[in-house]
Formats: C-alpha cells, sequence, structure tokens
C-alpha cells in the first residue's frame, strides 16, 4: 500500500522568496530539479531512483538556512517515498532492506513532527517483528529452542499483541521444558499455544506429544518412588 504525498504546489510554494545571490540560486534550482525528478521516478515505478533524487535535493538544499521550511517539506516527501520503498521490498522478502530504509525514514523526522511519521514508525515495529519473527522460526527448526525464545520475546518486547510470535514464543518454551526435563511445563506452554489457535493442527500434535511425554515421566517417577519404597523395607 502507498502512503499519499504532497503535491507539486505544495514543495515548491516555498520559492517565492528573494534568493541571496547567483549561486544560491543555481544550488537551489538543482535541488529543484532533483525534487521533481524523484516523484517522476516515483510515478514511474522506480523506487531505488526516486530515493536517490530525493537525497540529491536534500543534500543541496540542506545547508542553505533561508530555504529550511523547503528542505522540511523536501524530507517529509523523501520519508514518504522511503516508506513506499520500504514496503515494496518487504513484499520481495528483502526485510533487511526494508529496515534500513525505514531508519533512514525516521531518522529524516526524529521530533516526528511530520505526519507520515507515525505510519513509518509503525512499518518499522511491524517489519523488524516480522523479520525476527523468521530468524526465530529458524532458530527452532534448527534444534536450538532457547535461541529462538529470545528472539520471540524481542518480537513481543516491540509488539506484546503479536499472536503469531506468542504461539511461536510457547512452542519454544516447551521445548526448552521438555529438554530440561519438565514435561509439564511444557504441556502447560503448549496449551497456551493451542488456546490462541484451537483450529491450528500442529499446535494440537504438539501437544498430543509432550503429553505423552509427561504420562511417560509420571509412569517413570512413580516406578521409581515405588522401588525406593522397596528398599526402604
Amino acid at each position: 500500500m502507498r502512503f499519499s504525498r504532497l503535491g507539486i504546489s505544495a514543495v515548491f510554494a516555498a520559492f517565492i522568496m528573494v534568493l541571496p545571490g547567483a549561486q544560491a540560486q543555481s544550488i537551489a534550482d538543482q535541488a529543484d530539479e532533483a525534487e521533481i525528478t524523484a516523484m517522476d521516478l516515483e510515478k514511474a515505478g522506480n523506487l531505488d531512483g526516486a530515493v536517490a533524487k530525493h537525497r540529491e535535493a536534500i543534500k543541496l538544499l540542506e545547508p542553505i538556512a533561508k530555504y529550511a521550511k523547503k528542505t522540511a517539506t523536501f524530507k517529509e516527501n523523501f520519508e514518504i517515498t522511503l516508506l513506499n520503498a520500504a514496503n515494496a521490498k518487504f513484499n520481495a522478502k528483502d526485510q533487511a532492506g526494508a529496515v534500513a530504509l525505514l531508519e533512514e525514514a525516521v531518522a529524516l523526522d526524529p521530533a516526528g513532527k511530520y505526519a507520515v511519521t507515525k505510519k513509518v514508525k509503525e512499518s518499522l515495529s511491524a517489519v523488524k517483528g516480522a523479520s525476527l519473527n523468521q530468524e526465530g522460526v529458524n532458530l527452532l527448526k534448527a534444534g536450538n529452542a532457547a535461541g529462538a525464545v529470545e528472539k520471540f520475546k524481542q518480537v513481543l518486547d516491540l509488539d506484546p499483541t503479536n499472536k503469531a510470535a506468542r504461539i511461536n514464543c510457547d512452542v519454544a518454551e516447551a521445548q526448552v521444558a521438555l529438554t530440561a526435563g519438565d514435561p509439564a511445563t511444557a504441556v502447560a506452554k503448549m496449551q497456551d499455544a493451542v488456546s490462541l489457535d484451537p483450529s491450528r493442527q500442529f499446535l494440537q500434535d504438539e501437544l498430543t506429544k509432550v503429553k505423552a511425554a509427561a504420562d511417560a515421566k509420571a509412569a517413570e517417577d512413580a516406578k521409581k518412588a515405588e522401588e525406593e519404597a522397596k528398599k526402604k523395607k
């Protein structure tokens, strides 16, 4: 989903002013041209090119204090382009690239003055969460349940309402508990996971497995207790 941007008239309205000389005029014209090119490139679907041109426009104009208002407008437009480019990278499975662009966008407006910044921060949190969640899934599949738990907890720190990460964390913690010889905790964790998504067969199967492990341990503990009791007689 693409975020709408400011119109051309809004971008260049600040040009109605007295320029400080031929050199400033030339620099402002170059920045002006780069900004227009950036917008044209984005409309044509060339987001990488648009990002590069926005950077060029801001680099040219930012040192001129008189154009602080115009520079701010350029930055807001650039932030919108970065958000759109990040969404495209995320959809292309380039999560690292998406995070880098979104972090650059946030840096353009550290005070949160622009309307788009809230959306950028939300997107950054979501993309980071998705990336961390996938890292956790990969660790879990590789047999590193403890490492997976840490990744899923990082996702939940970003977004405590992330259902997928909560379920994955429960599954990973169940695996950690089983490895530690604590099937009762594993059962409790899997029950939590199932309660979040009762229709998911994988979770039901995992719950069955840990219940079987818990029953086996209970039987083993009972047998040991019986043997110890016999020794005492």
